[in-house]
């Protein structure tokens, strides 16, 4: 008999690949009748702003769940999983991280700390490429205790048929070609790269005249970069072609309108927006800096010569929303990853 799974994390709002993947996994895990529990991470007051009161509480029963059973957890803290991972091993729990994102260069000291207390007492490491577990290994993790798992999972039929707002439907409406991006916040890396490459998109729909970009984004994180992106967009004079959309979105519903989507990322660990497209029947472009879904359309990072050639070859394509995928595959993939650290 499989164990319980506890699952921590955080769902949307805000919209992102790690709040999708968790919401889908318990969604999968609910229709296969795997005995499941979620618990916030990030709680919220009424007010919509984090509650540290609800935080420790919730903390503190992932670890009393956790006890005989599994945690999941599916996030990217490495200080919240390190003591997460201890404390659970003090219960006789089994542990799970999934690798949403692994940057061990940009870690601080205390980061490295933990993470080297993590790597004690985390049974499973869920990499979502053969790329994030070979510098998992680089970074002295065993590689007996890491599973490549891509962390695409197929949207439901909810989310494919949520109501695209007016505002969208506007601009798409007044546009020829539609391309579409995403990132789950804008911020720049420590040397000052757009990490989801909102300039390159930019810079792409200054240079092709015939195409409108939608470009999703629900956190601003630098404002001033921001601005300055705004700026461009007006310097540019394509005010009418490029809208920022900075609100949470169901990005699968804008697919049937999309006829390319892209991801210029300069640093990725498997891009689940990418896989959503291609599976929803839209070409997908993206950048080359890790493992990508079957059939996407690779251009070298932060190439905007290539980013463009790849984009002007698209044509218009209307196989859209084809939503291919074997949801059985995904089933027993999850079933096999359980059972395999329940023994």
């Amino acid at each position: 008999m499989m164990k319980k799974v506890v699952i921590a994390g955080a769902l949307p709002p805000p919209i992102g690949g790690v709040t999708i993947h968790t919401k889908r996994l318990i969604s999968l895990l609910d229709e296969i009748e795997v005995d499941n529990t979620f618990i916030n991470l990030r709680p919220r007051k009424n007010s919509g702003r984090f509650s540290f009161k609800l935080y420790i509480r919730n903390f503190l029963y992932c670890v009393k769940l956790s006890r005989k059973n599994i945690l999941h957890y599916q996030l990217n803290n490495w200080i919240e999983v390190a003591i997460l991972s201890l404390l659970s091993k003090l219960v006789d729990g089994c542990v799970l991280s999934t690798i949403h994102s692994f940057r061990p260069e940009e870690f601080s000291l205390i980061q490295r700390l933990f993470f080297n207390i993590g790597k004690k007492f985390i049974d499973v490491f869920v990499a979502p490429s053969e790329m994030i577990r070979v510098k998992l290994i680089q970074y002295k993790v065993i590689d007996s205790k890491i599973i490549v798992l891509n962390t695409y999972l197929p949207p439901s039929e909810i989310e494919l048929n949520e109501k695209v707002p007016d505002e969208l439907m506007k601009f798409i409406n007044n546009s020829k070609k539609i391309v579409v991006a995403n990132a789950y916040k804008l911020y720049l890396d420590h040397s000052n790269t757009d990490i989801y490459g909102l300039d390159m998109c930019i810079e792409a729909c200054a240079r092709i005249p015939d195409i409108s970009f939608i470009f999703c984004v629900p956190i601003i994180e630098d404002k001033v970069y921001f601005e300055k992106c705004l700026e461009m967009i007006k310097t540019y004079n394509i005010e009418n072609r490029f809208l920022i959309y900075n609100k949470n979105i169901s990005l699968v519903s804008l697919f049937k309108y999309a006829d390319v989507f892209v991801r210029p990322t300069s640093t990725d660990s498997f891009g689940i927006s990418v896989a959503e497209a291609i599976s929803c029947g839209v070409p997908s472009i993206a950048s080359d800096v890790c493992e990508r879904a079957e059939g996407t359309i690779l251009f070298k990072a932060r190439n905007i010569d290539e980013f463009l050639e790849k984009i002007k070859s698209q044509k218009d394509y209307s196989n859209k929303n084809n939503n291919n995928y074997e949801k059985e595959k995904y089933i027993s993939k999850y079933i096999d990853l359980y059972n395999t650290i329940a023994k």
